[in-house]
This record gives C-alpha cells, sequence and structure tokens, in this order.
C-alpha cells in the first residue's frame, strides 16, 4: 500500500477528537502520520495527545500537512474508523489511474449509508460482500476521503474561496471530473461518522451551483439511475419477518377473468400466510372491488417512507413498462402469472413493447407462473424459447347445493365483445332456436328471444346466478389462456359447448368431466346445443379442484422463493432494464 498521510481539520473545540484518533491508531495497520490542521486549538490538542499511539503533529494547511508522493486521507474528527477501512479504500484507489478520490460506506450522509437507521453498521456487515467493490459517485464524502497524490500534484487542493467546507469538496471533485477523474465508493470498507445538525442542513451555494450546473443534475442521476439495487433492498438483509406484497394496482373497476383470478387467490391464500406478513397493493380506481377487499392490509405508497418487500406477486403477466418498473423498485423477488399470450399474438390488440415487455419479465422475473400448460406453451412457441414457468391450474368457486343444480331456462353465452371472444358469431349460429341470453358482445342487429348483458359491470355474485340460471353454457372462444367459466359450469353440471382448442382439451383432461363437449368449428354449436339442451347432463364431479388447492401451491411457491438468496444477477438485471426504459425516453 503507498504511504499515506492523514488530515483532520479541527475548530475551536472536538469533543470526539479523542475517539476518532483511538480508532485510529487501533485499526491503522501502517504508521501514517496524522496532522491537524486548525488555529491554535489544533496545537492545543496535539500537545494534549503526544501520548497516544500516533505520530500527531500540527498543521496550518493541507499543503503544511502533505509530502508529494503520499496520498492523503482526510478524516471528519467525528468519525471512528473500522478495521481493514485504509486497507480497502487504497486498494480500490490505485485499481485503475481514473480513480482519483475513494469515500467509504458510514452510518449516516447520503450517498454513502446503506440505510439510515441506527442498525446501520450491522445492515452493512450483512450486505457489503454481496455489493459490487465499488461504484463511481458524483460525490466524496467529506467525513473521509483518501486522494491519491498524482491528482494533488496536478489540481491542487480546495478551494478556500468558498466559504463552506462541502462546497470545497464538491468543487474539488468536479474540478477533476470534468478532466475524466473519478471519485470512488469503497463499498467493503465503513467508518462511523457522528453527523453534526448543520450538515444534515447543508444547502449548495450559488457559486459552486454556477461554476458547475452538471453538479445538480449528476447528484438526481446517480440516485435514480445508479444506486446498487442490492443497497435499496440492504435492510432486509438484518433478520425480520418477511414482507410480501400482493399486487393488484393493475386491476380496472370491472369483472373480468383476470379479476375473477386474482380475487380468488387473494382470498384463498391470505389464511395461508402464517410465515410472512401479507400487504395488498390496490388504488383508487378499484372501487368496484373494495366491498371484496375489506379487512386485508393496504399498503400506502405514499405514506411516510418508502416500504421495501422481500417479495412482489403479481396475479396478471405485465402490460406496461411501468408495472414492471414498480415491481423492480418494490422488492429484490419479483413474481407474476401469465395468463395468456393473447395481447401478444393477436395484433389488434397489441404492439411490438407488448411483444418486448413479456419476453423480458418472463426472462427477468424470479419465479413465472402459468394458468395452464397451454399457455406456458404458447410463450415458448412464440418466442422460440424455453419457458420457466410453474404450471398451475385454476379452480371453481362454485358448489351444488343438495348435490343437484336447476337445468335452467336459457343458452348462456358468454365473452365479450373482443374478436376473439367469438360472441357475435355464437349468436348468428344459435339465434331461433331457444332463449338465449348473451353476456358481452355488441347487439349489431336485434335478435328474437336474445337478451343481451353488457359484461364487466356484473358483480362476482351476479355472475354465480347468471351461470346458475342457464341450462346450457356456450363458451365460443378462439383463444384463451384457461376459461374460468367452463370450469364454474362443470362444477355446476352444466352442459359445456366449446371450441376443441388445446386448452379446452387440458381442461377436459384435468376434470375429467364428460359435460365438457367439444366441436372443431362454430358452426357446429348448433347441432351440440340441440343435444345438450335436450340430454340429461352428466353428474357433476363431486370432487372439483378447489381454489383453496391453488391456494396451496402458490403459498408452497412463495415460501421456496423467500427461503432462497436473493438472485443478485437477476435484480441487477432488471434494474437495468428499467434504467435503460427510463434513460431512452429521457433521451
Amino acid at each position: 500500500m503507498r504511504r499515506v498521510q492523514v488530515v483532520i481539520p479541527i475548530g475551536e473545540a472536538e469533543p470526539d477528537l479523542g475517539l476518532c484518533l483511538q480508532s485510529l491508531a487501533k485499526h491503522m495497520e501502517c504508521h501514517c502520520p496524522v496532522y491537524l490542521i486548525g488555529n491554535a486549538a489544533a496545537e492545543d490538542a496535539c500537545e494534549t495527545l503526544q501520548t497516544c499511539a500516533l505520530d500527531v503533529k500540527h498543521a496550518r494547511s493541507f499543503s503544511d500537512a502533505w509530502t508529494a508522493g503520499n496520498d492523503l486521507l482526510l478524516v471528519d474528527p467525528r468519525t471512528e474508523v473500522t478495521q481493514g477501512f485504509l486497507e480497502e479504500m487504497s486498494a480500490v484507489l490505485h485499481l485503475h489511474e481514473r480513480h482519483a478520490v475513494v469515500t467509504p460506506r458510514t452510518n449516516s450522509a447520503p450517498c454513502f449509508a446503506l440505510a439510515q437507521v441506527s442498525e446501520a453498521y450491522d445492515v452493512w456487515l450483512n450486505a457489503h460482500a454481496k455489493l459490487l467493490r465499488y461504484q463511481i459517485v458524483p460525490a466524496a464524502g467529506c467525513f473521509c476521503m483518501l486522494i491519491k497524490s498524482e491528482i494533488i500534484e496536478r489540481f491542487g487542493f480546495f478551494d478556500g474561496s468558498l466559504s463552506s467546507y462541502h462546497d470545497q469538496a464538491h468543487d474539488f471533485i468536479c474540478r477533476i471530473n470534468r478532466c475524466g477523474y473519478s471519485a470512488l465508493l469503497a463499498n467493503r470498507a465503513f467508518v462511523f461518522y457522528r453527523e453534526p445538525a448543520f450538515a444534515r442542513e447543508y444547502v449548495r451555494s450559488v457559486e459552486l451551483t454556477r461554476r458547475y450546473p452538471e453538479f445538480d443534475r449528476r447528484i438526481a442521476d446517480y440516485h435514480r439511475f445508479q444506486v446498487d439495487p442490492l443497497e435499496t433492498f440492504a435492510t432486509l438483509g438484518a433478520p425480520h419477518r418477511p414482507r410480501v406484497l400482493y399486487d393488484l394496482s393493475h386491476l380496472l373497476s370491472q369483472y373480468s377473468g383476470t379479476s375473477d383470478f386474482a380475487l380468488h387467490l387473494l382470498r384463498e391464500i391470505a389464511p395461508l400466510t402464517s410465515e410472512y406478513d401479507l400487504y395488498v397493493g390496490a388504488n383508487e380506481r378499484q372501487a368496484f372491488f373494495l366491498p371484496e377487499l375489506q379487512g386485508y392490509r393496504f399498503f400506502d405508497e405514499t405514506a411516510g417512507p418508502p416500504m421495501v418487500f422481500d417479495l412482489v406477486y403479481k396475479p396478471c403477466h405485465m402490460f406496461r413498462w411501468q408495472e414492471f418498473a414498480r415491481l423492480t423498485r418494490l422488492a429484490p423477488r419479483v413474481a407474476f402469472t401469465l395468463l395468456d399470450m393473447i395481447a401478444v399474438r393477436c395484433d389488434y390488440i397489441g404492439n411490438a413493447s407488448a411483444q418486448i415487455l413479456v419476453r423480458k419479465s418472463v426472462e427477468l422475473a424470479d419465479l413465472v407462473f402459468s394458468i395452464s400448460e397451454f399457455s406456458r406453451s404458447d410463450f415458448a412457441a412464440f418466442y422460440s424459447m424455453d419457458a420457466q414457468m410453474q404450471v398451475i391450474h385454476l379452480s371453481s368457486h362454485v358448489r351444488l347445493q343438495n348435490g343437484t343444480n336447476p337445468r335452467g331456462e336459457y343458452v348462456l353465452i358468454m365473452g365479450n365483445s373482443l374478436a376473439h371472444k367469438g360472441v357475435s358469431e355464437a349468436v348468428s349460429e344459435l339465434k331461433g332456436e331457444w332463449p338465449i341470453t348473451v353476456l358481452g358482445g355488441e347487439d349489431k342487429q336485434s335478435h328474437a328471444n336474445v337478451r343481451w348483458l353488457t359484461s364487466g359491470k356484473l358483480s362476482r355474485r351476479a355472475m354465480y346466478e347468471l351461470l346458475a340460471g342457464a341450462r346450457v353454457l356456450v363458451y365460443p372462444s378462439h383463444y384463451e389462456g384457461f376459461g374460468l367459466p367452463a370450469v364454474d359450469a362443470l362444477a355446476l353440471g352444466k352442459p359445456v359447448i366449446a371450441l376443441d382448442t388445446a386448452v379446452n382439451r387440458e381442461i377436459s383432461k384435468n376434470t375429467g368431466d364428460r359435460n365438457l363437449r367439444l366441436v372443431s368449428s362454430p358452426k357446429e354449436l348448433r347441432e351440440a346445443a340441440r343435444r345438450a339442451w335436450l340430454e340429461s347432463p352428466y353428474p357433476a364431479n363431486p370432487t372439483p379442484r378447489r381454489w383453496l388447492d391453488t391456494g396451496k401451491d402458490y403459498v408452497s411457491a412463495f415460501s421456496k422463493l423467500l427461503a432462497k438468496d436473493i438472485d443478485v444477477d437477476k435484480l441487477r438485471q432488471r434494474w437495468d432494464t428499467v434504467r435503460l426504459a427510463e434513460t431512452a425516453v429521457l433521451g
């Protein structure tokens, strides 16, 4: 290690100076001269401290305290150093020519503390080995900074015309940075710092901003784009009860298969989460679902300091990059469920951005679920890549009353107005023979004996009553990830007519229910419906898969993920992807 000279600037009275020097004597393995810089108080301090195990001297200025060829360690008297701090700082400083100034981690001071908590040192002990050895920072910490000798020889010392010591240090860093030299943060070196109140209230001078208009931007950019994500989640390394966020921020205030799945699953997993605290993320748009969200612990993103979670789970795939960014910043572990590939395959719904987002989110998530083997294989086929997903099938929430269900009075066609749902085709094929109730679609041409209901605004209770009152369910969708209405109708003992697709064959195999009747074309719907209307249905499966079964599968998967160490590489890749997208927008 290159020879180092230590400089401690002191004022009229420094009650912590003795502790600072004791820590230097204990933890500085090399014999380094220590200079106290200041007025008569510094000279008096030197006389009283001659008995300590350090070579303590008095100097009037930086230039008096420094000898060419020696690196300069600038230390605040309110600092206490720890074992190996100087050796690590020096090693990082001399890794490259352009490394000019190094600051260690601390328990205080912006940019340099892993956590602004009393247990900051314990947080650092748990996290420092996983952090990058160093990172480039836009400023250096005045409490402790090691300056390379060549930098002092080329650029001189601090500019004394600036009244604030902080401004002088910032000016020095900005001045050398304009010539391509960098300040660094040594993540594996630590010192304690008793930050004075005036330092926390520090405001940069107008003169500093005038000289270096890039400085404020660099500070903001560092905090937004360059902090190691492990630093954001460092406090999770301390012993604590794990926190899991069940994110519902994507739900619109209307009924859909997406909301049905999310709310059923939440209801079942909440009582099973005894090993961790479960929070629900929602927003003001979801008043439609508030009656079903009573009693849960909500995550309020606007209240107090930002909360971080051990795991964030979204019961849906990503539709917007902002959703991916939000989950990335809330937890070091991200999981979600891929419902289907409709918004990717169907060009009238999706776009290139959606295609990239679905692929990247699957690649970068810690755990991805799929609601069917079909959806998993659909992803793999579309992107021509292996899909590491855990398939957990959905379930039914309905039960037969007294083992039977009335046959019902109408043919129910379920879907919505989107083209792939096939509702309009089904109405055209089936009109005129039975009373028909249509959920979804558009009544472009009135038909006798056809009742149209608007999808989305019915409650889940009303949806159940609609199914229970039907004699036959026609589910004409060309493209689904699973098909909850079909499974619920089968659980009620209703005949279900659907197209012969891979996902419907998967449902047939899993349920073993002969009431699911598959047709190869919408043109076969009428004949199939006629037989289903006239014939008695087969007995319903007395033990269908329940949502409790699905909930147990999810909770088991969450527990296994929480038991693993954070996947640091994947975490950093997620953050890099989010930051790249955000910086691209900024131009």
